[in-house]
């Protein structure tokens, strides 16, 4: 399989929701296949994921890498031979694109906590320069994954002509109320931690226990009783893999970047852009799913169809915690090839 990658650099700064610009901004992406005009299909990663869709990290607990392999890949919804796919890494995410880990181009110093605020419409713009640089003026779909796939559906809005065709897969309008508060809060848990009592970088300070115990109960979130059940003995071992996962995510992760981007999913409503989406939308959940309850994606695909988008709504059969909807290569080929070639 043909696999190229790398940064976009920019010289033109991007402007962002909240006002400001930033400076030389860069986006990291990772295509399989060859991606080309009207061909390419967009893959949108979730709130911890990288670009690596495909790819190998360090033997870890926590892999930020390889969560695409039953999504793309031969015989996969997302065949590359047929259908190229590129992926880019979302603003604010510490894998090669700008966060607060990168440089700030005035100082030569890591940006750390003076990076500018990033919303879900700053990443929507991050991608679509990374579109253009591509020689990308339309593509076939995006397709998004939890976060991705707000940011999918906010692209969508905002260039109309982009694309025909959008998937999300566990993702609605918005998240729950509850979660959204939560998520919202971790910037002011993470700086009231005493992890940060000094005042170094986050990111020297390894492992971050508040950050720790933040992942911890975010896994509690995404991975329900049945798939703990059903994937280890007894309740002491699952608990077990949990922390070991958490702390290896504060062993890897940015705390300011998780923040971050955390910040900017919890602040998210797409209900008002709805009117502005030309491409047909396939919204995909699971039964189980508590970042995107089925009702609540329902409801999701209710307000589209009420704003005059052609949508559908698949529940996928099988797992549905939102940890696990990329799990089964043969529930996301159905229904993914259907909506793609539906016209």
């Amino acid at each position: 399989m043909l696999q190229a990658g790398g940064i976009q650099s920019f010289t033109v700064p991007l402007p962002l929701e909240e006002g400001e610009l930033l400076g030389n901004p860069q986006i990291a992406w990772q295509a399989y296949g060859k991606p080309s005009d009207g061909k390419a299909v967009v893959v949108l990663h979730d709130l911890s994921h990288s670009h690596h869709a495909l790819g190998t990290g360090p033997d870890a607990p926590y892999q930020p890498f390889g969560w695409g392999r039953e999504l793309i890949g031969p015989g996969k919804a997302l065949d590359p031979e047929t259908t190229p796919v590129l992926v880019p890494n979302l603003l604010g995410s510490p894998f090669g694109s700008t966060s607060p880990l990168s440089v700030e181009p005035t100082s030569g110093r890591a940006w750390g906590v003076s990076l500018p605020p990033l919303t879900v419409l700053d990443m929507a713009r991050g991608v679509s320069a990374l579109l253009r640089a591509q020689e990308l003026t339309q593509v076939r779909a995006l397709v998004g994954v939890g976060l991705g796939g707000v940011v999918a559906l906010r692209l969508a809005a905002l260039f109309p002509e982009l694309t025909s065709s959008v998937v999300v897969i566990g993702a609605a309008r918005a998240l729950p109320e509850g979660l959204r508060e939560k998520l919202g809060l971790t910037s002011q848990v993470l700086r009231m931690a005493p992890d940060n009592e000094d005042t170094p970088p986050l990111r020297e300070r390894v492992p971050n226990r508040t950050l720790s115990r933040l992942r911890l109960d975010y896994l509690k979130l995404i991975y329900g009783r049945e798939h703990l059940s059903a994937t280890y003995p007894d309740n002491a071992t699952a608990q077990a893999a949990l922390e070991a996962e958490a702390a290896s995510f504060a062993d890897t992760f940015d705390p300011l970047s998780w923040s971050l981007l955390c910040s900017a999913y919890a602040g998210c409503d797409l209900t008002d852009t709805f009117s502005q989406v030309r491409a047909r939308v396939l919204l995909m959940t699971g039964a189980t799913d508590t970042l995107a309850p089925a009702g609540r994606v329902r409801d999701t695909y209710h307000l589209l169809t009420a704003a005059g988008v052609q949508a559908r709504f698949v529940e996928l059969q099988g797992p549905g915690d939102h940890g696990t909807l990329l799990s089964d290569a043969h529930r996301l080929r159905g229904p993914v090839q259907d909506f793609l070639r539906w016209r």
